[in-house]
């Protein structure tokens, strides 16, 4: 039986923030494939298997959060993988999933070693924009000598075929969404086998072979105040029909929301309940209300488990803001099912950025009348702001924080932002040299850093504090003019006194 090892690497937090961690759903549902095809699957986290031992970085700001290279090694050494898959889920966690790699291959030297996730697949997107312009690119993904293949895109099936073309000895170059070097060198980049069109088709995540406990004893979950110490993470759909400059999504999972049947959600959620005693689900839906009638399936469905649920990940405003009353009651659907919060990505409060910069399409004057009905509904809302991005002024960004300020929801998470590998800003970034330092390493790519400059701003220690200082303004507004409000959605929550304190 082939033996497979899943890896994610050790987490780049900053050092006086709230380092986050959760279970992978990625390599859950690879590995949760894989095992349906008949291998043997072995998962690790190595952020979660020693998230005690931290370690600063040079630049005096951030930390490196997991275990040892010996520690890696041993693991390895003892399941003695036949291949090697580490995901690559944000462009910061890139140098480590290279250690990991040139641990591999001195610890297993037969395994194949593979690449893959969200950083991987834009990486392969902006290297074929740059060289198709006659610009020198990397493709770190493929270059590393101790990485043999990489791939991008929707690969939960593709990845097992690529793993039986190897071991049957077959050639693999022809399986979609991979990436390889030819025997002169030359980088070659798959086509993708396109979306799943039936969702239901993928297994649950193999939660199983996850140290659930281990995340449940940390309680770093993605929601900064959850109801519960035993939350699961879902995803029902895959797929955001929006075009934003600063996001990956749309090239990842695409821009039509691709649901899972509300059953078959609901049959995973009321397994996490069985399995694992959760209380709590964060759904991590890119949009979940886009798709309303869905929705309000799955509420009806998981409403007598009598979970409590939130949207960490952010939805947009504007969704059936057109029919006040049917939005009002999918809130109150939501509400009833158990929901408390609701997460708004508003990104900025001039209309021109949102038009021009960020290109969200959202009108403005819906943001106000979508935040009572959804309060009116019994709903607390987090909101999302981003500023400093390219084009955008200082000016607009003081309008911004201002609209924020008055738009009436309880919390609010201002970014700076990042540049991600494969969006336009990223782009932009690179061929007008906007960074600060003069060039950009991707483990520097955390939100609560500055790397672009920011018209307005002498430096990014400058704007980090600009921030820094909007963020506690804005959080510490609710326990002034509301504190019942503020106590009953923070109450004892010492995690969620830091967001006040720290986002």
């Amino acid at each position: 039986m082939t033996k497979i090892a899943l890896l994610t690497p050790n987490l780049m937090g900053m050092e006086k923030g709230i380092n986050r961690i959760q279970p992978s759903l990625g390599v859950g549902y690879l590995a949760g494939v894989l095992r349906q095809r008949g291998h043997e699957v072995f998962m690790r986290d190595t952020a979660l298997e020693h998230y005690d031992r931290v370690v600063p970085n040079s630049d005096g700001k951030t930390v490196t959060i997991g275990e040892s290279e010996e520690s890696t090694a041993a693991w390895l050494s003892e399941v003695n993988p036949d291949y090697v898959g580490i995901s690559v889920l944000f462009s910061n966690l890139a140098a480590h999933a290279h250690q990991i790699a040139a641990i591999s291959k001195r610890t297993v030297p037969n395994a194949k070693v593979i690449l893959g996730g969200n950083h991987v697949t834009n990486s392969a997107l902006d290297f074929k924009y740059f060289t198709s312009k006659g610009k020198t690119a990397k493709l770190d993904a493929i270059q590393d000598p101790n990485v043999d293949f990489a791939m991008r895109g929707e690969v939960d099936f593709d990845l097992a075929d690529l793993v039986h073309a190897l071991s049957d000895g077959k050639p693999p170059y022809g399986t979609p969404g991979l990436i390889y070097k030819t025997q002169n060198g030359e980088i070659k980049i798959n086509e993708t086998s396109g979306r799943l069109k039936n969702m239901d088709d993928l297994p649950f995540p193999a939660r199983d072979l996850m140290n659930m406990e281990g995340y449940f004893k940390i309680g770093r979950f993605h929601s900064a105040n959850p109801r519960s110490n035993r939350v699961g993470s879902v995803m029902a759909s895959r797929g955001c029909p929006e075009h934003c400059s600063f996001c990956t999504t749309p090239e990842t999972w695409g821009n039509v929301v691709r649901w899972r049947s509300p059953e078959n959600v609901y049959r995973e959620i009321k397994g996490l309940k069985e399995d694992f005693k959760i209380g709590e689900i964060h759904f991590e839906d890119d949009t979940l209300t886009a798709n309303s009638v869905n929705l309000e399936k799955l509420c009806e469905k998981i409403e007598p488990l009598g979970l409590s649920w939130c949207t960490p990940n952010g939805t947009k405003v504007n969704y059936h803001s057109r029919n006040p009353e049917k939005q009002y009651q999918l809130f109150k659907k939501m509400k009833d099912s158990g929901c408390y919060q609701i997460t708004f990505a508003i990104e900025s409060g001039v209309q021109r950025v949102l038009d021009h910069v960020i290109r969200k399409g959202l009108p403005l004057e819906t943001v106000l009348p979508t935040i009572e009905r959804a309060k009116k509904a019994g709903l607390f809302v987090h909101t999302f702001w981003v500023v400093g991005s390219v084009g955008e002024t200082r000016e607009e960004m003081e309008k911004s924080i201002e609209f924020a300020e008055g738009c009436g929801a309880d919390s609010y998470s201002i970014s700076i932002l990042s540049p991600l590998p494969g969006t336009s800003q990223y782009r932009e970034s690179v061929e007008q040299n906007l960074w600060w330092t003069g060039e950009l390493d991707p483990k520097d790519i955390i939100y609560r850093k500055s790397l672009v400059k920011a018209e307005g701003f002498r430096s990014s220690e400058e704007f980090e504090a600009w921030v820094n200082e909007k963020n506690h303004r804005l959080n510490s507004k609710l326990k002034e003019y509301d504190p019942q409000r503020f106590k009953e959605i923070y109450g004892m929550n010492s995690g969620a006194r830091l967001l006040v304190k720290q986002t």
